[in-house]
C-alpha cells in the first residue's frame, strides 16, 4: 500500500509539473500575439509617418501614397495595409487581400488565421480632427471641382493656368505638356521628358523619383497629369495651411468629412509567431520528458530500496531457519546415531533366536523377519545420514569406465536375480571428482533402474563428451519410466515412485551433483527411464584436477 503511494505521489507531482508547463506554454503564446498585436499598432503609427512624409499639405494624391505603401508592404513584414476613412469606405490599399473583409474586422479589432493576423487601428488623420491645423493629410484628392467652390467639371487646361503653379513650370512648358497627353502607356524616356519640362531645381531629387515610378507604364491622362502637377508641386514653405490655396473652406471641409484617414486594417504574417511557439513546445516538450525520465529512476530506486528491503528480511529469516534446520540436522543425526545402537541389538538377538536348536518353523520365520526389518530400517536410517551429512567433495583423477564397471560388480546379485543386463557405451573418460560421492551417485541410480526393469530387462551407462568439452552419463533402462509431471518431483526427499523406495537415493544424487557443480535431470527415452549427469570436469592431468 505505501509502495503504491509513493508511485502516486511521484505521478501526481509530474503530472502538476505538466500543468505548470502547459500553462506557461499558453501564456507565452498569449504573450506572442500580444506583442504582434503590439507591432501592428507600432506599424500602424509608422504608416502616419509614411503619409506625413509625402508632403505638408492638407492633400496627397492617391498614386504617391499607395506607391509608398506599396514599398513598405514590400520591405516589412507587412502583407497588406488598407486605410479607411470615417464612414468604413477604403481610400488607400497596398499589399494582398486581406482575408477579413472591414466590416467584420472594424467590429472585432483582430482576426486571426493559420498563416496571418489582421489588426484594425484608430488612427484620426484628418485635418479637421479635433480642429487641429497641423494634423496631417487627407486622401485622395478631388480636383473635380474649380477654384472657387462651385462646382462643375475642371479640366487639365485649367488646372495648369492656375497661379500657384507659376514657380513650377513655365507657359510654354504648360503648352508642350498638354500636348503630350494621350491614352497609351508612358515609358522612362518620356517620363524623363516630362520631368524636364518643370524648371531646373524645383523637383527634388526623391519627388522626381516618385514621380518616375508613379508614371511608367501608365497613360498621362487627365486624372494622371493632376496628380503628377500634385507630387511636383510638394508642400509650400512654412507652416501646414489650414487648406489648400486652391479650394474654398466648404470645398476642404467636405472634402475632410469624406476621405480623412480614420482606420489602418494592416495584416501580418504569423511564420514568426508560430515559430517561436512551436520552439517553445519544444522545449517544453524535452522538459517534460527529463522530468519524466527523473521520476522514473525515482521510481525504480524506490523499488529497488522496497525490495532490497524485503531481500534482506527474507534473507535473515532465511539464515534463522537454516540455523534451526542445522540444528534440526544435528539433532537428527544423533537421534539415528543413537537409534542403531539398539537397532543393532534387536537384529543380533532375533539371529541368535532364529539360528537356536529347537526352535518352532513359527518363531523361527518371526525372527527372520524381525532382522529383515531392521536391515530395512537400519538402511534408511544410513541413507538419511548420507543426505544429513554436509557435502564437502575431495575431487581426485577417476577412471569414469573402470568406477561404473566397478558399480556392476556391486550390483551383481540384485541384477543376476532379476535377469538384468548391465552394459557400458561410450570412450574411455578420466573425471575430476570426489570417489565416494560419484560411486555413491553411481549407486543409487543403478540401483534404481534394476529395481524399476522388469525381469530380464536391461540397464545401459551411457559415457560421451559434450560440446564444452565436459563429460556426460546417462543411465538409461526399459522400464515403465517417470511420468513427466513426476520428473522434477523425483528428486525432493522421500518422493518416490517404487513402493520399495526410501525417497532419499534421488535427493542424494542431486546434493552430490550441486556440490559438483553438475547438472542432473529426469528425461524420457522413448521407453523407460534417462537420468543424465552433465558438467563432469574431464581429467587432463595426473592431479585430479581438470586442465
Amino acid at each position: 500500500m505505501r509502495r503504491n503511494l509513493i508511485y502516486a505521489l511521484l505521478v501526481i507531482l509530474w503530472l502538476a509539473f505538466a500543468s505548470w508547463q502547459f500553462l506557461e506554454h499558453q501564456r507565452v503564446g498569449g504573450l506572442a500575439r500580444k506583442n504582434l498585436a503590439t507591432r501592428a499598432h507600432d506599424l500602424s503609427a509608422a504608416l502616419s509617418v509614411v503619409i506625413r512624409s509625402q508632403g505638408r499639405t492638407a492633400i496627397i494624391p492617391k498614386p504617391r501614397l499607395e506607391a509608398a505603401l506599396t514599398e513598405l508592404t514590400t520591405s516589412t513584414e507587412l502583407r497588406s495595409v488598407v486605410l479607411l476613412n470615417a464612414v468604413g469606405e477604403v481610400v488607400a490599399s497596398a499589399g494582398q487581400p486581406m482575408a477579413v473583409d472591414a466590416e467584420t474586422l472594424l467590429r472585432t479589432h483582430e482576426f486571426w488565421t493559420q498563416d496571418a493576423a489582421a489588426f484594425a487601428n484608430l488612427v484620426a488623420l484628418g485635418p479637421g480632427t479635433e480642429g487641429t491645423a497641423g494634423s496631417p493629410a487627407i486622401l485622395p484628392l478631388d480636383t473635380s471641382r474649380d477654384p472657387n467652390g462651385q462646382g462643375g467639371a475642371r479640366n487639365a487646361r485649367d488646372f495648369l493656368n492656375s497661379p500657384f503653379l507659376d514657380p513650377l513650370i513655365n507657359e510654354a512648358n504648360r503648352k508642350t505638356l498638354l500636348g503630350m497627353m494621350g491614352d497609351n502607356p508612358l515609358n522612362a524616356a518620356q517620363v524623363d521628358a516630362i520631368l524636364s519640362l518643370f524648371r531646373e531645381g524645383s523637383i527634388k531629387e526623391h519627388r522626381a523619383e516618385t514621380l518616375r515610378r508613379s508614371l511608367v507604364g501608365r497613360p498621362l491622362n487627365e486624372e494622371m497629369l493632376k496628380d503628377v502637377l500634385m507630387m511636383a508641386l510638394g508642400p509650400p514653405p512654412g507652416p501646414p495651411p489650414e487648406q489648400p490655396p486652391w479650394m474654398s473652406k466648404p470645398e476642404y471641409e467636405r472634402l475632410v468629412e469624406e476621405h480623412g484617414v480614420h482606420w489602418f486594417l494592416v495584416s501580418i504574417p504569423t511564420d514568426a509567431l508560430r515559430a517561436e511557439v512551436a520552439a517553445d513546445l519544444r522545449l517544453r516538450i524535452l522538459v517534460l520528458a527529463g522530468a519524466l525520465f527523473a521520476c522514473l529512476p525515482l521510481g525504480l530506486a524506490w523499488r529497488g530500496f522496497r525490495r532490497s528491503a524485503e531481500l534482506e528480511i527474507r534473507l535473515i529469516r532465511s539464515q534463522e531457519t537454516t540455523n534451526r534446520l542445522q540444528e534440526l540436522n544435528v539433532t537428527a543425526a544423533g537421534l539415528v546415531h543413537e537409534t542403531k545402537n539398539p537397532l543393532n541389538l534387536i537384529r543380533g538377538m532375533s539371529q541368535m533366536i532364529g539360528r537356536g536348536p529347537g526352535i518352532p518353523e513359527d518363531v523361527r520365520v518371526t525372527a527372520e523377519k524381525i532382522t529383515e526389518e531392521a536391515d530395512r530400517v537400519a538402511n534408511r536410517l544410513n541413507q538419511f545420514l548420507a543426505y544429513a551429512r554436509p557435502v564437502q567433495p575431495n575431487p581426485t583423477r577417476l577412471g569414469l569406465n573402470a568406477l561404473v564397471q566397478s558399480m556392476f560388480d556391486v550390483l551383481s546379485m540384485d541384477s543376476d536375480e532379476k535377469g538384468v543386463r548391465l552394459e557400458i557405451t561410450g570412450p574411455e573418460l578420466f573425471v575430476s571428482a570426489d570417489e565416494d560421492m560419484l560411486r555413491q551417485t553411481l549407486f543409487n541410480l543403478l540401483l534404481n533402474a534394476v529395481q524399476a526393469v522388469p525381469d530380464n530387462g536391461q540397464v545401459e551407462v551411457r559415457l560421451a563428451v559434450d560440446a564444452a568439452g565436459n563429460a556426460r552419463m546417462e543411465v538409461r533402462d526399459n522400464g515403465p519410466g517417470v511420468p513427466e509431471k513426476d520428473r522434477e518431483e523425483v528428486f525432493r526427499p522421500y518422493v518416490t515412485t517404487s513402493e520399495h523406495g526410501t525417497g532419499l537415493g534421488l535427493a542424494v544424487v542431486r546434493q552430490i551433483a550441486m556440490a559438483h557443480h553438475w547438472e542432473v535431470s529426469c528425461e524420457g527415452g522413448g521407453t523407460g527411464a534417462v537420468f543424465a549427469l552433465r558438467g563432469i570436469n574431464i581429467a587432463r592431468n595426473g592431479t585430479g584436477k581438470d586442465a
